[in-house]
């Protein structure tokens, strides 16, 4: 390992530390109220204030003064938070675009449809700059990424396994990147991206170079990578680690598979009639496809994304999601990071994830930059496990309240019908326990999806 990592003011960068805030990070929480206060370009403070992006989020108070400082940085922090924020504006504020024809500025990032929101958050808030940049990722043909290169960019978002391919064939340099990101480093890792993001900054010089880390969830798996990579940082948790956020209501259906179909269109009803739009999540490509479809012969506005689409058809279906053609968007973890989308209100755990850290990307999708959403979980008798350790992750039960006396005295005699007919389910935390807290009552599917 070539830098070594130094905690700030002697505190413990591991996973027993309760908090990793400092005395630097506390006092410029509170001094930091605007960004108006800070000293940026004219043109990004003037597309800050267009955006009506005016008080900074509790992320960007603790990190952003460090990443304009120009520290080393490792940033801890749930999705949602307004985290691209913290390091696009300091980039795009120490960049001049008559300095170099070279990129100076690489951001990694886990996946596609992550790479062109962060670029879009560029273009955002760097009108005016005259800086460019390019997303580069798979899915897409390189030849338009090689023209973008050969004309000249300032910085550079891309994919691991995509900008190794470029690096393979000489159409990209990056001997002169002196600002490094490794944006959503967790899912970096899980990903397999190890070996890629290790050969790549080994192209960029290690003089002089800004590192900064930014992850929702922290293991020793990360805490190994900021090692390799940062020397002396400011380290940042906005929230306890591994935390969901405040806004989001979290319920848990405890359900039969077959009940899915007929839950799930009751709650996309819901949110319909609250103006609002739902994101729901499947375990499989083929599950995915086969929800959409049967939502779809339902008469619900629905769209579908998963890897095997190409990048086009999911940006099509994104496009039209955002912009409210879609009321329902059907998806496997590909875009459990990445979808920024304000009128997602609803996140639907279709089926539960096979990874307890995607739960928290998962429902991160709502209650983004301070608005409320409902996760709504389904657990069918096989999920018990896999809800123990979501609830081990984020520190709190998800199990519904008990039913009341006259809810349980209903549900007595469907469970003993059920009993009798050999299926021998209990769930020891009462029967779809979260649909009975909302005063509904679901006897069975019109079609099991």
């Amino acid at each position: 390992m070539r830098r070594l990592l130094r905690p700030v003011k002697g505190q413990i960068f591991s996973r027993r530390a309760a908090s990793l805030h400092t005395h630097w990070e506390e006092e410029r929480q509170h001094n930091l109220q605007t960004f108006a206060e800070l000293e940026l370009k004219p043109s990004i403070q003037h597309n800050l204030a267009v955006a009506e992006h005016i008080t900074p989020t509790e992320i960007q108070q603790l990190a952003m003064p460090a990443a304009l400082a120009g520290q080393d940085l490792i940033a801890c922090a749930q999705t949602g938070g307004g985290k691209t924020a913290v390091y696009a504006i300091p980039i795009l504020n120490k960049l001049n675009g008559a300095e170099s024809h070279h990129p100076r500025a690489l951001i990694l990032v886990p996946t596609r449809e992550l790479a062109v929101q962060v670029e879009a958050n560029f273009g955002l808030y760097g009108k005016g700059t005259g800086l460019r940049g390019v997303a580069i990722y798979g899915g897409a043909g390189m030849g338009q990424q090689v023209m973008r290169l050969r004309r000249g960019v300032d910085l550079i978002v891309a994919t691991p396994g995509r900008l190794f391919d470029h690096l393979e064939q000489g159409t990209v340099d990056l001997s002169h990147v002196n600002t490094l990101v490794l944006d959503e480093a967790d899912r970096l890792l899980d990903m397999g991206f190890l070996p890629q993001v290790q050969r790549i900054v080994r192209h960029i010089p290690d003089e002089g170079r800004q590192t900064m880390l930014f992850s929702a969830t922290m293991d020793d798996a990360v805490e190994k990578l900021a090692q390799a990579y940062l020397t002396k940082p400011v380290i940042v948790n906005a929230q306890p680690r591994s935390t969901t956020v405040a806004q989001i209501e979290q319920i848990v259906h405890r359900i039969m598979p077959s009940e899915k179909g007929e839950l799930l269109l009751t709650l996309l009803a819901e949110a319909r009639e609250g103006n609002g739009s739902a994101l729901v999540f499947t375990r499989t490509r083929h599950g995915a496809d086969r929800l959409e479809a049967s939502l779809s012969q339902d008469g619900i506005r629905s769209g579908c994304i998963h890897g095997d689409i190409s990048q086009n058809q999911r940006e099509r279906v994104l496009s039209q999601f955002r912009s409210g053609k879609l009321d329902v968007l059907v998806a496997t973890d590909v875009a459990a990071r990445g979808i920024d989308v304000p009128s997602i209100t609803h996140v639907i755990n279709y089926d539960m994830p096979v990874c307890a850290e995607d739960y928290i990307h998962r429902i991160g999708r709502t209650g983004r930059a301070g608005r409320s959403g409902k996760a709504l979980t389904f657990v069918t008798h096989g999920d018990t496990a896999q809800l123990r350790a979501i609830e081990k992750l984020v520190g709190q039960r998800l199990d519904p309240n008990p039913p009341s006396m006259d809810e349980r005295q209903g549900q007595g005699a469907r469970q003993a019908n059920r009993r009798s007919q050999g299926s021998g389910r209990t769930y020891g935390g009462g029967w779809d326990g979260g649909a009975q807290q909302q005063g509904r009552r679901f006897s069975g599917a019109r079609r099991g999806r």
